[in-house]
């Protein structure tokens, strides 16, 4: 079987896929059959589809594989050419400091051992990533940080996020 990336676009969401069982779906297409007996590979016109396309490649599902590919590339391309995505694990965000920043400021020099400037930077910045690994190593600091009014995020990369981040940080 094909590994969870969007055969539109290309974006690659197999982090979420793996940590959450989320991301996308795969759709079986009118021309689907699937692979005979002993047979490896992947069967024709069933193929995976990221959230962002998934409902609109399901309401085509009574198409062939390629009218249904016709349809939704003139719908949504162009698509932006996403690199190769390494494995690597989701990351915690907060996106909100909330009524607390006393107590915040505190969790995330515990949690990111960074000194007092610099946690004091990221609160007055936006949304920031606190830790990057499985999502059930930085529980306890989520779990604190919602305690103390934050709002945060778990963030699964993908080809499109690694893409974004690449963008950033050439205009940084």
């Amino acid at each position: 079987m094909k590994p969870p990336v969007c055969e539109l676009c290309h974006n690659d969401f197999s982090s979420e896929m793996q940590h959450a069982g989320s991301g996308g779906a795969m759709v079986q297409f009118a021309d689907y059959r699937p692979l005979g007996e002993g047979c490896a590979g992947h069967p024709h016109g069933y193929e995976w589809f990221c959230d962002e396309h998934l409902a609109n490649a399901q309401a085509l599902a009574s198409l062939s594989y390629s009218d249904a590919m016709t349809v939704l590339t003139r719908q949504y391309a162009p698509f932006a050419d996403y690199p190769p995505l390494a494995s690597s694990d989701p990351a915690l965000w907060i996106t909100e400091v909330g009524p607390n920043p006393a107590k915040v400021f505190a969790l995330i020099r515990q949690a990111m051992g960074v000194s007092p400037s610099v946690a004091r930077d990221l609160l007055a910045g936006g949304p920031f990533k606190v830790s990057q690994a499985w999502p059930q190593q930085f529980r306890v600091w989520q779990e604190a940080l919602i305690q103390a009014g934050t709002q945060v995020e778990i963030r699964y990369p993908s080809s499109k996020s690694a893409w974004a981040e690449k963008a950033d940080a050439d205009n940084d």
